[in-house]
């Protein structure tokens, strides 16, 4: 199979679903790495260069004509999409592609959304498994004992704090006398690492 890059893949794999085989550039790519992608494509002739027709999407321009790309039948291969697909089937070749896409950066070592370390504990013996033990306690802690015992600067701290509840625990503050307050665990929604 050959290497692609994931946005080669993409490419690809939006061309093989739609009826007309045109490529359309992933939202968010920019002119510069749309041109890069595109002509890497037509080099190793996965995609061709088509004049476009009136209300078929754009790659590029060149010397004023609107230029598409096609995905051609080694094209199809490279991602393994037959190149009958019909409408009714149009799911399970949506499906095809991204799983080709997946396999091809858990190959590459890529993180999986869902096996980021959101909503995970953090790693035992860490600072931040410091503060989450010390934001456990019933009493709570404060900003100025979770600066001492990390050692780190107050912006620090509270970034940390944020940082734990941006992975699902639920960090409250308590308010106490004028510019001073106690942090605490509430409840802890998030699975320990394992």
């Amino acid at each position: 199979m050959l290497k692609l890059t994931d946005n080669q893949l993409i490419v690809l794999s939006k061309a093989a679903v739609r009826d007309d085989g045109v490529a359309v550039a992933p939202h968010g790519m920019s002119k510069a790495a749309a041109a890069k992608v595109g002509s890497s494509l037509v080099a190793r002739k996965l995609v061709r260069m088509s004049r476009s027709k009136p209300g078929m999407p754009v790659w590029r321009e060149a010397e004023g004509k609107n230029i598409s790309l096609v995905i051609t039948r080694a094209g199809r291969d490279a991602i393994g999409v037959e190149e009958d697909a019909t409408p009714s089937n149009r799911t399970a070749l949506q499906a095809t592609c991204a799983n080709a896409i997946a396999e091809t950066q858990k190959a590459r070592g890529a993180v999986q959304p869902e096996e980021r370390s959101n909503g995970a504990a953090p790693r035992t013996g860490s600072k931040q498994a410091l503060i989450v033990d010390m934001l456990s306690k019933e009493q709570g802690v404060t900003i100025d004992a979770l600066i001492k015992a990390t050692g780190w600067l107050p912006h620090t701290t509270r970034a940390a704090l944020t940082g734990l509840r941006k992975r699902g625990f639920a960090v409250e503050r308590i308010p106490q006398a004028p510019g001073a307050s106690l942090y605490r665990i509430a409840s802890r929604s998030c699975p320990a690492r394992v």
